[in-house]
């Protein structure tokens, strides 16, 4: 009797692990199966709407900078018509950098065929610890990108507001991360030629990077009065000008809204154009 118990204990227990080995096996099917679907969804999708999604994305990057600065939510006022316009100048700098660094031969100088990237010098096995660690902290990039970042950011009062800031902080980020990008094994897998390579990785890279610095660097310009264009308000069925009088500054246009603020930056208006029958710019 008991060896009938224990055969049907066994039978079962077996079926048990069975009926587990079973299920993990179609999830695991059903795991790779969603995958290849993923894969195929994304092959589906056309070169074209990648390229055009990214672009706007960049024009989104540049439009942060720039009302960022105003503490604007830009994302409450544009429209999609407003974010093409926006990237066109800084893809004109970043090719004008690379054909820049093509031409200076730039990049060959990024071009690093080390198994290390991460360090300035190559760490060779051989040396002891007592080298190694010293050196590999003295010469490792990441800890001079932080370094740098982070001295600016402690040394340059209101560093947000400063235009060396961005300018220096752009650069080097955007180095660092080029570098990374056309040094990475699988890249230059799939990516032989170098300038191909530089070229892609200059559109990937240093583009929305500049269309986020570029757009601060220029409201930072309008912020601190070095560029600005006085905006007087006119409204004809009224007879009323709103004059320049305490010199309104224009800050630019979003959508079908007129932003200007008064000189010390404290008042932002915000206005439909409808709203006025023209309004008159000087500088």
């Amino acid at each position: 009797m008991k060896s009938t118990t224990l055969g049907i204990t066994k039978t079962i227990t077996k079926n048990t692990r069975s009926t587990t080995k079973l299920s993990h096996i179609s999830e695991l099917a059903e795991t790779i199966k969603i995958n290849r679907m993923d894969n195929e969804t994304l092959k589906n999708i056309p070169l074209t709407t990648i390229l055009l999604t990214y672009l706007f994305v960049c024009g989104i990057l540049y439009l942060i900078g720039y009302w960022s600065t105003f503490d604007i939510d830009v994302f409450s006022l544009i429209s999609i018509y407003d974010i093409p316009k926006s990237f066109a100048f800084p893809l004109l700098i970043s090719q004008g950098f690379f054909v820049l660094n093509v031409i200076t031969g730039n990049t060959i100088n990024l071009n690093d065929d080390r198994e290390d990237i991460s360090h300035f010098i190559t760490l060779k096995k051989e040396w002891g610890n007592f080298k190694r660690i010293p050196l590999g902290m003295l010469t490792s990039i990441n800890l001079w990108l932080t370094a740098i970042l982070c001295g600016m950011i402690v040394y340059i009062p209101n560093y947000k507001e400063n235009e060396i800031f961005w300018i220096i902080s752009s650069f080097v980020v955007a180095y660092y991360l080029l570098h990374r990008f056309i040094n990475h094994g699988i890249v230059k897998n799939k990516i032989k030629n170098r300038v191909a390579r530089y070229f892609v990785g200059h559109f990937l890279i240093f583009f929305p990077i500049s269309c986020l610095s570029t757009g601060k660097l220029t409201s930072l310009k309008i912020l601190h009065n070095r560029e600005s264009k006085y905006v007087s308000i006119v409204n004809i069925k009224s007879a009323v000008i709103t004059s320049d009088t305490t010199r309104l500054k224009l800050l630019g246009f979003i959508s079908d809204r007129i932003i200007y603020s008064t000189l010390d930056n404290k008042k932002i208006f915000i206005i439909n154009k409808e709203s006025c029958d023209g309004i008159i710019l000087t500088k």
